[in-house]
């Protein structure tokens, strides 16, 4: 699912439930519903138009789903501005207009959803049983309350509209689960099926609240609308992570779309009961128990014929499998090919030659994703052509692109498989014949490779014998070693060696002489080919003299950055001087502290052999060592550190370095301590740094949240900058522990 989409559905549950709790909760979920329809329209709307270019059999479809629910929408957005901001009666409106025109037009949309139907005889009677049962319980408990009761002519037609509408969209879902989607696996159908039973459930619940005067506006059975407008945006986001283009059909339909109708026989039953008993009906125990075993009868005489056809298709898929193991073990690609080329079966082998899993072949086309393109139409124009012309099969070798886009070359054997003159389709079984193709071309082109290879390669490569004498080697080994050809070849490669890098191992990072005496900065490679060792060199002179200028440079900008930060501590440092204020003073003379801390980082960098990070041990003594010389609280405080010698980047050290600055500074301010202790340890991977004092101590840790000081909340700052973990404790004084792992280089640009 989409991150912006998990977004949009977390923070709609959130305010579902939040809207329960509010005062004008009616208004809440009206607008809550307006929202999740608005989406549910959008997101139809952009389907509809993606699938004008991609899928264009699906247009009409999402056309008129897209067009229903624009009408949806309409009649929710009308309701609420009737009801919440207008304080009109919703019902009957115009808004009950827009929502009736949303059941025909919505009802159009699933009946053209362009997938195959299985009607049969056995279909019609389910449908003709649900359509009953519905129809019927839709009269006793909506309809006929609906009509005789009285009232106003319009509001008993736009109910008994809304009745008609619902029924309408039931048997539309029913048509499709049984004709249709019983026989496909789709992940957007099903999560939109259960979107539409939400939906109707909603609808019917309250029309019956409605007509029993038990009606209350926003509870949550008014958010089953919304819930299912979310899901309806689930299904548009699934819609677009499947291929339309061949949908996946199964062999037979799914148990629980078989056994649909059983739901509305036990259904019907149990509202017929429920009428039965609710009418005080005379001898109703013994209709019902009569009732109840004739169905219970019928459902058992289904239940055995279904256990007799589901023996019959146990011992054909038995067949079949037996018929799959005996493929399975063939040592050649054996596929079978239905008559519009797609696969409908292929072998073990037949999937590690073309690296793929079954779902990744089954019912895709042969030609248009196996076959590269530039052979796709003679190929498909040789297989028609065979298939015209009467013939039984024919042979073929060619190549074929498989699922990671590799290419293979493959011997083909094709045979063609009809009943009754007509074509069904073939079989088809191959040989990899890549690798023995690959083996004969390299074998023909290795050499003129090689030398081609060995002489433009753009790093000097020298091929020398086991006694070093040199036997070969490149252009680009003539042009950096200053040497021709002929004055290289004969000589000892030790000769090229500076001599302070002479060694029985020359391999790794090297000095070597120029026939002129320059020398040159070299990382070389040795590689073996069966009695010679090729010598390969990557010329470092340019790359080292370019690496200490950048080193130079990298040091004199951190050597500027700290003198232009101790200019500005000098300039603060003047104002406080100027101020009469010793609450501005104070502020001034943090942030010259923070400033200090800050430059040190700097200052160690440059100072170091290594810019890459900052001993953390003599970094946080520094600044200890300077907030120890400059108190200014009255009395000498002892600051102790227990600090291990560890290395931290500079992502890391600077808010460390901040942090121990602002707890320390904090302690000798307020705290009224004899004894500050800085600790830094590692503990089993995490790193754990601790400010204690034996200070005055606080009442409880929320003194500090409370407190809103500046300092305080650069400490929570760097803490989610650090990604930490921190912890208080203001027993026998205040303790500061901050858990946390180093940082990781984090690119700015």
């Amino acid at each position: 699912m989409d991150r912006n989409l998990k977004i949009f559905i977390t923070v709609m549950l959130i305010l579902s439930v939040i809207s329960q709790f509010l005062p004008f909760k009616r208004d809440a979920v009206s607008l809550i519903n307006v929202i999740t329809n608005l989406a549910a329209f959008m997101g139809l709307s952009y389907a509809c138009i993606y699938s004008r270019k991609v899928y264009p059999h699906l247009y009409l479809t999402l056309l008129l789903l897209s067009a229903a629910q624009f009408f949806s929408f309409l009649g929710d957005f009308t309701w609420f501005i009737l009801e919440s901001i207008l304080s009109l009666n919703p019902f009957p409106s115009v808004a009950d207009l827009f929502y009736l025109l949303y059941y025909p037009i919505f009802a159009a949309g699933i009946f053209t959803i362009p997938i195959k139907r299985y009607s049969d005889l056995r279909s019609i009677i389910d449908l003709l049983i649900i359509l009953v049962a519905s129809a019927s319980a839709a009269w006793v408990f909506l309809l006929e309350p609906t009509v005789f009761a009285g009232g106003d002519f319009t509001e008993v037609l736009v109910s008994t509209l809304y009745v008609l509408g619902d029924l309408l969209i039931v048997f539309m879902i029913m048509d499709l689960i049984i004709n249709k989607l019983g026989h496909l696996r789709s992940r957007t159908l099903h999560v939109f099926l259960a979107s539409i039973i939400i939906l109707l459930a909603a609808d019917i619940s309250f029309t019956y609240q409605n007509l029993t005067g038990i009606y209350a506006g926003g509870t949550p059975q008014d958010l089953l609308w919304a819930f299912s407008y979310i899901l309806l945006l689930i299904a548009v986001n699934e819609f677009f992570k499947e291929d339309w283009s061949k949908p996946l059909y199964v062999e037979k339909k799914v148990t629980a779309v078989t056994y649909t109708p059983y739901i509305f026989i036990i259904l019907f039953y149990l509202l017929t009961a429920y009428s039965v008993i609710k009418g005080g009906a005379e001898k109703s125990t013994v209709l019902l128990v009569s009732l109840g075993f004739i169905i219970v009868l019928f459902i058992l005489r289904q239940h055995l014929s279904m256990k007799e056809n589901m023996a019959l298709l146990n011992d054909v898929e038995n067949e079949r499998r037996r018929a799959e193991n005996y493929l399975e073990v063939a040592g050649s690609l054996i596929m079978v090919l239905d008559e519009k080329t797609r696969v409908k079966l292929i072998n073990r082998r037949g999937l590690e030659i073309l690296e793929c899993d079954a779902g990744e072949v089954a019912g895709k086309n042969w030609f248009m994703t196996f076959v590269p393109p530039e052979d796709r139409g003679w190929r498909e124009k040789l297989y028609t052509e065979k298939i015209s012309s009467g013939s039984k099969g024919y042979h073929l070798t060619g190549e074929i692109l498989t699922c990671k886009g590799d290419r293979k070359t493959v011997t083909w054997h094709v045979v063609f498989l009809r009943e009754d003159g007509e074509f069904r389709g073939s079989i088809i079984s191959g040989d990899d014949i890549t690798e023995l193709q690959r083996a004969t071309r390299a074998l023909e082109m290795s050499e003129m490779r090689y030398r081609e290879i060995f002489e433009l390669a753009p790093s000097p490569i020298i091929s020398v014998g086991d006694d070093l004498i040199i036997r070969d080697c490149n252009r680009r080994a003539e042009s950096v070693l200053g040497y021709q050809r002929g004055e290289l070849i004969g000589r000892n490669l030790m000769d090229l060696i500076h001599p302070e890098d002479a060694g029985e191992d020359f391999e790794g990072e090297r000095r070597l002489l120029r026939s002129n005496g320059d020398v040159i900065y070299a990382d070389i490679g040795v590689a073996r080919v069966g009695d010679e060792r090729i010598i390969i060199i990557e010329d470092q002179t340019e790359i080292r003299r370019s690496l200490q200028e950048k080193e130079l440079l990298l040091r004199e900008i951190h050597h500027r950055v700290k003198n232009n930060l101790q200019i500005i501590s000098s300039l603060l440092s003047i104002q406080e001087r100027q101020l009469e204020s010793e609450e501005l003073s104070d502020v001034l003379r943090e942030s010259r502290e923070r400033i200090r801390s800050i430059a040190l980082v700097h200052e160690h960098l440059y100072r170091s052999t290594n810019l890459r990070t900052i001993r953390i041990r003599n970094y946080l003594n520094n600044i200890l060592s300077k907030l120890s010389q400059g108190q200014t609280h009255g009395k000498d405080v002892r600051i102790s550190s227990s600090i291990e010698d560890l290395e931290f980047n500079l992502e890391t050290s600077l808010p460390i370095g901040l942090m121990v600055n602002e707890l320390v500074s904090n302690s000798l301010k307020h705290s009224g301590a004899d004894n500050i202790t800085v600790e830094l340890r590692s503990l089993n991977g995490t790193l754990e740094l601790t400010v204690k004092d034996d200070g005055i101590g606080l009442e409880s840790p929320e003194v500090l949240e409370k407190s809103g000081s500046m300092g305080w909340y650069l400490i929570r700052a760097l803490t989610d900058q650090l990604d930490g973990e921190l912890k208080i404790e203001t027993e026998d004084g205040l303790s500061v522990s901050l858990r946390f792992r180093e940082l990781g280089y984090r690119e700015r640009y």
